[in-house]
């Protein structure tokens, strides 16, 4: 019995890494929000940039360090804004 659940259980880690493989092709080679270029052989570029991967419509978005800033920005003014109407 334990066999079966390790072999189910490998099966799927097996799909989900290979459906992640298949959206890592789909990364687009500059930011979705400012069009800068991404250089996938430069390092320090892989490591500061973002990927926002949507399994329900398959994209795979990516952000460049100041963008991906602007966004957290928006969202943060857009909670404390939220909560202060929330208290009116």
């Amino acid at each position: 019995m334990k066999t079966i659940k390790n072999h189910e259980k490998r099966k799927a880690i097996e799909k989900d890494l290979k459906q992640k493989m298949m959206l890592f092709d789909r990364i687009p080679d500059h930011c979705v929000a400012c069009q800068k270029a991404f250089d996938k052989t430069d390092i320090d570029v892989v490591s500061s940039w973002t990927v926002v991967v949507r399994n329900e419509e398959e994209t795979v978005n990516l952000y460049c360090p100041e963008c991906i800033e602007k966004a957290k920005t928006i969202i943060t003014d857009f909670k404390k804004k939220k909560l202060e109407d929330k208290k009116k």
